[in-house]
């Protein structure tokens, strides 16, 4: 589908699946679907293109020059190319689910879409700002991440809530995992979020305890901040809020066909640090 268009865009494309990933949105679909039906397939690969574009595209904005253990796509074939294959992503997404999807398919998908440009506008405006609340960290979450889960969800024909509330708990193990410096599980550089002013959950709550980390999310000095971040006990603080909306997650599956695999994959979600 990427390389039906051959180009400098599909080129781009078939690198950014290339660089791989855990692949959690289309599992979501596959497991949210009918034991005996069809398989989700072009549900699935509807849901991942979107999530590809968007890490394309946030890349650029963000100034990122590494995702997932590689050189991001702008820094190789420079911005205006990256845009462009970010949108042919998109478009790719929405022509393939059009052409075989419900109405309610492409609208979960679009009302998504939204949700994610809303989360991203979001993150711009509390940049550099560690008064955030964790309210609305946690609304961005469900915008930025959530929101892509539930329709991954939703397109197979399970629970959006499911998909919500953990796609809420996979933001918050990923931001720690940027404080604590696994880069294997995050695929970016360990302290990103902090150098870009992002307010995280486990910087907003060791601001609150400690000055120089307030200081440094404020757009600071960074030397020594991620260790004082540690030394708060934000990072143990964060992965319980993480765990309680996962086992939300699993208390919302009642009924669901597929549910000890749902559950699998929730407690997963949660495990990456351990």
């Amino acid at each position: 589908m990427v390389a039906a268009h051959p180009g400098t865009v599909a080129a781009v494309g078939a690198d950014a699946l290339a660089a791989g990933g855990k692949r959690l949105r289309p599992t979501l679909t596959f497991l949210s679907s009918p034991v005996r039906a069809e398989p989700p397939v072009v549900e699935g690969v509807a849901v991942e293109l979107v999530h590809m574009a968007t890490l394309i595209h946030d890349d650029i904005v963000d100034g990122a020059h590494v995702r997932r253990g590689r050189a991001a796509a702008w820094t190789q074939h420079g911005s205006d190319a990256a845009k462009a294959a970010g949108d042919h992503l998109f478009a790719a997404a929405f022509a393939s689910l059009a052409a075989r999807g419900s109405h309610e398919q492409v609208g979960a998908l679009a009302d998504a879409s939204l949700a994610l440009a809303r989360g991203e506008a979001m993150q711009r405006l509390q940049r550099h700002d560690p008064s955030t609340t964790v309210d609305a960290y946690l609304e961005r979450c469900a915008l930025k991440t959530g929101s892509l889960f539930a329709a991954a969800c939703v397109l197979g024909g399970g629970s959006g809530e499911f998909g919500r509330l953990v796609g809420i708990a996979f933001q918050i193990v990923d931001d720690v995992l940027d404080c604590s410096g696994e880069t294997v599980e995050t695929g970016k550089i360990p302290g990103t979020d902090l150098r870009d002013g992002t307010p995280t959950l486990p910087l907003l709550l060791a601001a609150r305890e400690d000055e120089v980390v307030r200081a440094a999310l404020a757009g600071g000095p960074l030397e020594g901040t991620l260790v004082r971040v540690a030394a708060t006990g934000a990072l143990e603080r964060s992965l319980e809020v993480a765990l309680d909306y996962a086992a939300r997650a699993r208390a919302s599956l009642d009924g669901s066909v597929r549910r000890e695999e749902l559950e699998a994959l929730a407690d997963a979600v949660v495990e990456r640090n351990r």
